[in-house]
């Protein structure tokens, strides 16, 4: 993707977050933009597409976020994209997995207020571009 047009995956199995998300970034003038309802379609979006950012929701019914997280560590490593983590289970042994996972950028709580989600794909984009600059 470039730099005018950075790519933004979601993965998230309720429909009402996923299209919240979707309307936040698109004000904020992020238009391209995935949206995977579960673990499996994000997958298979990953064999075609490399985001510049992932947002993964951790409880989705075919499989949770971490197991979404470790088939994308095992396919692109830890560095290709920076991933943020979203949940309804604001506990603290979810956020210290989210810690100790050099693949997550940031952990959300749901539900999110739009302009902190915004603010937290906008500089987990400054940070893949970083990267592959």
């Amino acid at each position: 993707m470039s730099l005018e047009s950075p790519l933004v995956m979601i993965v998230e199995d309720t429909m009402d977050a996923a299209q919240l998300m979707q309307i936040s970034l698109r004000r904020a003038g992020i238009q391209d933009i995935l949206h995977a309802e579960n673990g499996r379609a994000a997958l298979d979006y990953l064999e075609m597409y490399t985001p510049d950012v992932l947002i993964l929701d951790i409880g989705m019914p075919d499989m949770t976020g971490w197991t979404v997280l470790e088939f994308i560590k095992q396919k692109h490593g830890d560095t290709s994209f920076p991933v943020i983590m979203l949940t309804a289970f604001d506990d603290p042994a979810n956020k210290l997995i989210g810690k100790l996972q050099s693949r997550v950028y940031r952990y959300l709580t749901k539900p999110f207020i739009p302009d902190v989600l915004i603010q937290t794909v906008k500089d987990a984009i400054t940070v893949s571009q970083t990267r592959t600059a």
